[in-house]
């Protein structure tokens, strides 16, 4: 029985079939004209139609319906098919959809090309034996698998349109491909109809005309597919299964039939499964995922622990305090999800141009044909021709590749100097862009801590005799810390000498190391050592990382450690300033590191400890001043504000959620790309404008001519030639154009 819809129900819907811009503005036209729809919004990256329902009830398989009969699949979503079988068949029948595609196109260009070799056999000496009426009888079929397979898409966006009375791409494609198509038909049943022009037909013009908007298509698509992956790769870190303790009994359950209150152990290298209080144990956590913050978190009785992170070296034995439908991750997925979603679509220039265009054509086709049948007195073979000159001539061809093959162009030039997009609509966004929102650690760091001093406090002891103290000690462990140390002790001057001997080395995770060396006992570590012993430290500097060295239990060293800002930041930085970009710096770290960074760089407005959705509400608060953020990032803890930005650009060492998250990779992380990347996305537009502007403008120049404007002169243009007009109107205004982009420099 199919479900009934309440009134101001938020209704989601999964569609399959989408593989271009236009393919989502007709579904959220159609919604939105439902009456009872409101906010009907079409997402085609993650493949999804989201609205309202206001006025009575309305039945969820009649909404589904409209949409399949615009050559879609509606499919309601089904939370619980995770890793099911439900879940496996839907993914199969994605791809099967997407192989037809792929054959589709490949089947349109090869028949296409047999079908031009046809029509030029009298200039091919291999076909001279064949008739031109036998050469017509086989490109009828093949051009009808054309037109009428590969081309489907294409018709029944057609018959939608004059369903919902309006005029879109799909309406001036099929409107050429099928006069050209009908009439060759016509002409090749009944020759006499064509005149003059006996046995000539136009098969080859329906099919390529469909061969190049399939192809631009596919292109457009291959781009759109690959942040497809963003909310899955979210849903990936997720656990599936946790170890939870109930009544003494330990075993193993569905992370999603946890309970609030549930005891839940995790082990060294696991994921943690659930947000919770430790209750028992000490570890080091990985949350750089989630926190932004390069160091892992030392994790203690009553500290919080989240879902999804990494415990590094210890076990842990954790209170839920909240289920995985409330968890953090959780919360980060729907934000990703939300912000994809409700970020501005790019309204296609051609499609709002075809709009008006498409009833101007077929107005001027008609009025071609009376004012020479009826007012001329020409023909009836005579006044047809030049009406369907004028529709084969002001087919949209052009005007449908002028977008993709610039794009494909710009992601090309982009690629070759390490920067990738993950969607076609950022190309455009780098243009509106006017302030730029950087991430600190690991975008303008190297995320890579370093020693950057050596205090001693006992004047028995050197400043080279505390480091080679701390290294032999540390030498014993994996911590990032101590691996940090060790290098720095190592690229020294006295790193080739042996370490001292270390005996009873223990880690307690979390709060430090301990060691016997040369009968006195040494303990290394921070705050949580301190508070741990009641030991006495030298208080933290401002933007270091401090790590202390205890005598039997007497403080005699100290090593700060910071990370490093990437050598040519500040360059970069000043020339985005000096192109009157504003700058800005958010960051998950602690307040006195991001203000020693934001000060070396010289940013005025920065924030630190900012969660994930602190950073989104940021990033929104900009917007609703007026302006258009590019957020800059490489975690996890980055992805809602890269998704929710004008433009989100992600480092490419960093996460790889950040990365399929954000609109632009920068492959190799250097900051030199950024102004590579706003130079290439602006030449890029620029093209886009002026292909579409020459695209029409050729084509509404032609019109007149095809409709026998200039006969009185002696000029006349006949289907044949406007069939050569509009391929000149592809290769002239867009593909030469375009290739300005290949050939640009950067430098």
């Amino acid at each position: 029985m199919s479900e009934i819809l309440e009134k101001n129900a938020p209704v989601e819907l999964n569609i399959e079939g989408m593989d271009c811009p236009s393919c989502a503005m007709k579904i959220e036209r159609r919604l939105n004209k439902l009456d009872g729809i409101v906010n009907a919004k079409v997402d085609l990256a993650n493949e999804i139609a989201t609205f309202e329902i206001t006025g009575g009830v309305l039945n969820i398989d009649s909404i589904k319906k409209e949409i399949d009969k615009l050559g879609y699949k509606a499919v309601e979503p089904d939370i619980d098919i995770e890793g099911t079988e439900e879940e496996k068949l839907a993914e199969s029948e994605k791809q099967k959809a997407r192989s037809i595609f792929r054959l589709k196109i490949i089947t349109s260009i090869t028949l296409s090309v047999i079908i031009v070799i046809l029509g030029m056999k009298e200039h091919l000496g291999f076909l001279s034996g064949l008739s031109q009426s036998t050469a017509n009888w086989i490109s009828f079929p093949l051009s009808a698998i054309v037109v009428f397979w590969c081309g489907m898409k294409f018709m029944r966006g057609f018959i939608a349109d004059i369903r919902a009375m309006s005029a879109g791409m799909d309406s001036l494609i099929a409107i050429g491909t099928l006069s050209a198509f009908f009439y060759s038909v016509l002409v090749m049943i009944y020759p006499e109809v064509s005149g003059e022009h006996e046995h000539t037909v136009y098969f080859e013009s329906a099919a390529m005309i469909i061969s190049f908007i399939l192809l631009g298509n596919y292109l457009e698509f291959n781009l759109k597919n690959k942040t497809h992956y963003a909310i899955r790769s979210l849903m990936d870190l997720q656990v599936k299964n946790a170890l939870v303790i109930r009544n003494g009994m330990e075993f193993e359950l569905p992370v999603k039939k946890v309970r609030v209150g549930d005891i839940v152990l995790v082990k060294p290298g696991e994921h943690i499964p659930v947000d919770g209080i430790v209750i028992e144990g000490s570890s080091s956590v990985d949350e750089a995922m989630m926190t932004g913050e390069s160091l892992p978190s030392d994790k203690v009785p009553g500290t919080l622990a989240i879902g999804g992170t990494i415990n590094v070296n210890g076990y842990l034995k954790i209170r839920t305090e909240k289920t995985v439908n409330d968890s953090f991750l959780t919360k980060i997925i729907n934000m990703v999800k939300d912000a994809q979603s409700s970020k501005p679509r790019i309204q296609r220039i051609a499609d709002r141009v075809s709009a008006v265009f498409v009833p101007i054509v077929i107005l001027i086709a008609i009025g071609t044909f009376l004012i020479w049948d009826f007012y001329i007195g020409q023909t009836l073979s005579y006044s047809l021709l030049k009406a369907v000159a004028v529709l084969i001539i002001a087919c949209p061809c052009a005007l449908g590749l002028a977008t993709p093959i610039a794009i494909v162009l710009g992601v090309g030039k982009a690629a070759e100097n390490k920067i990738l997009f993950n969607n076609a609509e950022a190309i455009e966004n780098v243009s509106k862009i006017d302030t730029i929102v950087f991430d600190k650690t690991g975008t303008l760091t190297y995320a890579k801590f370093e020693v950057q001093d050596v205090i001693t406090h006992n004047n028995n002891y050197s400043k080279e005799e505390i480091l080679k103290l701390t290294a032999s000690i540390e030498n014993f462990s994996e911590h990032p810390i101590a691996r940090a140390i060790v290098e720095n002790y190592r690229s020294g001057s006295i790193g080739t000498e042996k370490m001292y001997e270390v005996n009873e080395f223990r880690n307690t995770s979390g709060i430090g190391v301990e060691a016997v060396m040369n009968g006195s006992n040494y303990k290394i570590g921070g705050t949580n050592l301190i508070n741990k012993d009641n030991l006495h430290g030298s208080g933290n500097g401002k933007g270091f990382k401090n790590i202390y060295l205890f005598e039997n239990d007497a403080l005699i060293g100290e090593l700060k450690l910071a990370d490093r800002v990437k050598d040519n930041a500040k360059v970069i930085l000043n020339r985005l300033k000096s192109d009157g970009y504003r700058l800005s710096l958010i960051s998950g770290d602690n307040s006195e590191a991001t203000e020693k960074i934001a000060g070396e760089l010289g940013i005025e407005d920065f924030r630190a400890e900012v969660l994930p959705d602190e950073k989104l509400e940021i990033i929104s608060e900009i917007q609703r001043s007026g302006r258009k953020p590019a957020m800059i990032g490489d975690g996890i803890n980055d992805a809602p504000a890269l998704s929710k930005s004008n433009l989100g650009i992600a480092i490419g060492t960093g996460q790889d959620i950040a990365i399929q998250s954000a609109d632009v990779i920068l492959v190799k992380g250097d900051l030199e790309n950024i102004l590579a990347l706003f130079k290439i996305s602006n030449k890029t537009i620029r093209i886009i404008k002026q292909n579409i502007f020459w695209a029409f403008f050729y084509n509404a120049a032609a019109i007149p001519v095809a409709a026998g404007i200039l006969v009185p002169i002696g000029i006349s243009v006949s289907p044949v030639m406007a069939s050569m007009l509009m391929a000149m109107s592809d290769v002239v205004t867009v593909l030469i154009n375009s290739m300005r982009i290949k050939y640009m420099k950067i430098q």
